[in-house]
């Protein structure tokens, strides 16, 4: 059940002016929490009663598509977006797991705003536990990042989600800034197959080469079964070409170039499909 927006509103005034009379006005406040069906009406409503308290609105996955997000920015493009939540489930498919939450959560929603990517919860048991007794959620048990059980534990599918984006994501040293999305297109026949996010990670000093990334999904694994094929490309940066051929699954590449070589966009171009991977 959400809480009435007109309270929310009256709890988000109050909270900033209590934070603000005590010194903590780089707090940010962040309202809705929900999920992303509702994205069009809640947080906007939000904002207009109490726009001066919350620095924008967080959204889960449960309900909706990441796109609902645009909804919010339209109507409140200076404020901030995040998303703040997703779990699994356990026992289930592993690539289909990686390929949900690689095109939704870590494509599609930075995409539309979003400027983070959290995943609830960080540790679990191997059973899906702890959960509110009586729930009906998550059956038959929440997937955590790492999974814990008889004093061993396992990464889980969020855990190398999380790795290949921070790779890029994260300041390169010590001083330096965290990466922000840039834009990037994708064309070439074999489009609809990979799924990528491009970014810049700024550096500690103002001479130091810029950090760019791409994270590439390559979901190319059905043609009448499993079926997994590379897709090859061509990466357009700023003039310069590279080729790489991307295999079924994950990928995260990265390069540096001078600071006065800014580039607004990565184009990938495909060429050509090689042969199948082998087993």
């Amino acid at each position: 059940m959400l809480l009435p927006v007109e309270q929310e509103a009256l709890v988000g005034i109050a909270l900033r002016e209590l934070l603000d009379s005590n010194g903590y006005t780089d707090v940010k406040i962040i309202g809705f929490e929900h999920n992303w069906d509702n994205a069009a009406t809640y947080p906007v409503q939000l904002m207009q009663q109490a726009p001066s308290a919350f620095a924008g609105a967080s959204f889960h996955c449960y309900a909706g598509t990441a796109s609902a997000q645009a909804a919010f920015t339209n109507a409140y493009p200076s404020k901030g977006v995040w998303f703040t939540e997703c779990t699994g489930v356990i026992n289930t498919d592993w690539w289909k797991n990686i390929k949900w939450n690689v095109q939704r959560l870590f494509v599609s929603s930075t995409t539309y705003g979003s400027r983070s990517v959290l995943i609830w919860n960080l540790v679990g048991r191997a059973n899906g536990d702890p959960k509110l007794p009586g729930t009906g959620s998550c059956f038959p048990g929440c997937r955590p990042v790492v999974s814990v059980d008889n004093n061993r534990w396992y990464l889980n599918e969020e855990y190398y989600m999380l790795a290949h984006s921070s790779r890029i994501v994260i300041p390169r040293e010590k001083g330096g800034g965290f990466a922000t999305r840039i834009g990037v297109s994708v064309g070439g026949s074999l489009g609809s197959t990979l799924s990528v996010q491009a970014y810049i990670t700024p550096r500690a000093s103002s001479s130091d080469w810029l950090k760019y990334g791409i994270v590439v999904l390559n979901a190319n694994d059905a043609s009448g079964g499993w079926n997994p094929q590379p897709v090859a490309t061509t990466i357009s940066f700023n003039g310069p070409q590279a080729r790489y051929t991307f295999p079924v699954g994950v990928t995260t590449l990265w390069w540096y170039a001078p600071p006065n070589t800014f580039a607004n966009e990565t184009n990938i171009e495909h060429m050509h499909v090689q042969m199948p991977l082998s087993n």
